[in-house]
């Protein structure tokens, strides 16, 4: 039985080695997916991700549509939707401000630091009739909103 036990071991120990080498470590990125599935930011997030990529991982095309209201604060703050949507990048979820169980859209607060503002933008997430993400509104420096129509 100890015997049996030792050659597993020695087994396991040899897989996580050859698993670890090479420039793509496989699992150091599978280890980190693991504990990213329990970080609730990371799984909202994961959904407002409007990027198409090809398969070099460059983006191709930004799918995020802005109401006319993030339209104007973006030229108030004179800022691009490129900005506004880095925001995404380690941004953390204020599950106080959102809405998750709304119907048929959820809206989404995610706060995060760009260009000197610390920016919260508003998310809206439809699944039902087709997956789109439109950005709402955004406030920076917890000013007033501008453009509030």
């Amino acid at each position: 039985m100890k015997r049996r036990l030792l050659f597993f071991g020695f087994g396991a120990l040899i897989s996580i080695f050859f698993l670890s080498m090479g420039p793509e470590n496989r699992l150091k990125d599978t280890f980190y997916a693991y504990m990213d599935y329990f970080d609730m930011d990371k799984r909202v997030i994961t959904h407002l991700y409007p990027n198409t990529t090809d398969t070099n991982g460059n983006v191709i095309a930004i799918a995020t549509d802005f109401t006319t209201q993030a339209e104007c604060q973006l030229v108030y703050y004179n800022m691009t939707k490129e900005d506004v949507l880095t925001v995404l990048e380690d941004g953390e979820v204020n599950f106080d401000l959102s809405d998750e169980d709304g119907e048929p859209c959820q809206y989404y607060v995610i706060e995060n630091s760009v260009k000197g503002f610390d920016l919260a933008v508003t998310f809206e997430l439809c699944y039902y009739d087709d997956k789109s993400v439109k950005v709402m509104s955004f406030k920076a420096n917890n000013e007033e909103e501008v453009c509030n129509f």
